[in-house]
């Protein structure tokens, strides 16, 4: 449920290097859990430390 409030209020991409980050990989709301499976802009928003 925080994924997808996360997903609203900052949008898909920081959701999903949130995602990355705490290595949530069961799938919903998004699938982007781990390394393998996470889309690149998740990959980069993560390295940069979450900042916009």
């Amino acid at each position: 449920m925080a994924l997808a409030l996360v997903g609203r209020i900052a949008g898909r991409t920081t959701a999903e290097a949130i995602q990355l980050m705490i290595e949530y990989d069961p799938q919903p709301p998004f699938d982007a859990g781990s390394l393998a499976k996470a889309p690149r802009a998740a990959k980069d928003l993560l390295k940069a430390g979450l900042n916009r």
